[in-house]
C-alpha cells in the first residue's frame, strides 16, 4: 500500500445498523495501527448527524459532495429491501462512487449500490436472507447468494455484518 494516505468514506444515513458501520472501520483502523496510512470520515448525503437503527446519534464529518475517498463503503439497514431508497442516498451514492477508486457495500448497502445502477453488469451478494430481493431489483446483476463477499472489478459487495469485516480485511490487501 506505500506510505500514501487513502481517504475511506462511510456513508451513513438514518436507520443504518451500528455494527455495519463501525466493523469495517475497526479493520481499517488496526491496518493503520499496523502500517497502514487511512483517513476515516463518516459522510451523509448533506452533512447532518444521523440516528442509528438503534437510536443512538452519530455525528458526521461532511457531505456526500465534499471527500474524493480512494475506498468508498455503503452500509446496510434493516431498511432495504423494505423500503426504497431515497433519491438523496442514491445520489449521494453515485456522487461517492463517481470520484472512488474503488466502491464497496456491506451487507444490506447493496441494495443502495443497485438504486444507484452500480451493480449493472456486475456480480454481487448481500445477506443471504434478502439475496433473492436484490436479484429481483437489480435484474442487470448476477446475485451470488452463497458467497461470503464478491469482487467485480473495483466493486465489492458483502454477505451480512461479519462478511463485511471479511471483505475490509480484503479490502487492505488490494491496491
Amino acid at each position: 500500500m506505500g506510505s500514501a494516505t487513502h481517504r475511506v468514506a462511510i456513508l451513513v444515513y438514518d436507520g443504518v445498523k451500528l455494527l455495519d458501520v463501525v466493523s469495517p472501520a475497526e479493520v481499517f483502523g488496526e491496518a493503520n495501527r499496523l502500517g497502514a496510512h487511512y483517513t476515516i470520515m463518516l459522510v451523509s448525503p448533506t452533512g447532518a448527524d444521523v440516528t442509528l437503527s438503534i437510536g443512538i446519534r452519530i455525528a458526521v464529518d461532511a457531505a456526500a459532495a465534499e471527500p474524493a475517498p480512494h475506498t468508498f463503503l455503503v452500509v446496510g439497514a434493516d431498511l432495504y429491501p423494505r423500503t426504497p431508497v431515497p433519491h438523496d442516498l442514491v445520489e449521494a451514492t453515485r456522487t461517492l462512487a463517481g470520484r472512488a477508486g474503488r466502491v464497496a457495500s456491506i451487507c444490506t448497502g447493496a441494495f443502495i449500490l443497485g438504486a444507484a445502477g452500480l451493480l449493472d453488469g456486475k456480480r454481487a451478494t448481500t445477506h443471504w436472507k434478502v439475496a433473492h430481493e436484490l436479484a429481483a431489483s437489480c435484474r442487470a446483476s448476477r446475485v451470488e447468494p452463497d458467497a461470503i463477499y464478491v469482487r467485480d472489478g473495483t466493486t465489492y459487495t458483502s454477505a451480512g455484518v461479519t462478511a463485511g469485516r471479511d471483505l475490509a480485511l480484503a479490502l487492505n490487501g488490494v491496491p
